[in-house]
């Protein structure tokens, strides 16, 4: 979010002025600036997760595994229909995951500052 409120609205304005559709606008000004913040965050994201799944498999017992234990357990067995399962409880984990990053951000005061 602060990479998107640091690219300034004149610039798009004067995109569109030179007869870009708002999609493109966006495409051409704001992508350039925000592609190293988006490519950052992933890295990021992906080194946390390699650390997270560490945790959850020393932590997870055998009677109530938590996701990515199950996603682990089922893509670790042959055949289709445990992928499709697995692949199933990944897009449930990241739409719940982009969920509450919504929420969150959405319940953020709008003059808050820093952490």
């Amino acid at each position: 979010m602060p990479a998107l409120r640091a690219v300034d609205a004149r610039q798009r304005e004067a995109a569109s002025v030179l007869g870009a559709s708002p999609w493109r606008a966006r495409r051409e000004v704001d992508l350039p600036v925000v592609l190293r913040t988006l490519l950052v965050g992933a890295a990021f994201a992906f080194a946390i997760s390699l650390g997270e799944f560490g945790a959850t498999s020393f932590l997870a017992r055998p009677d109530a595994p938590t996701v990515p234990v199950a996603m682990f357990r089922l893509l670790g067995q042959p055949g289709a229909a445990l992928r499709g399962q697995a692949m199933a409880l990944g897009t449930l984990l990241a739409a719940l995951t982009a969920a509450s990053v919504l929420v969150i951000e959405r319940l953020r005061p709008k003059d808050a500052l820093g952490w």
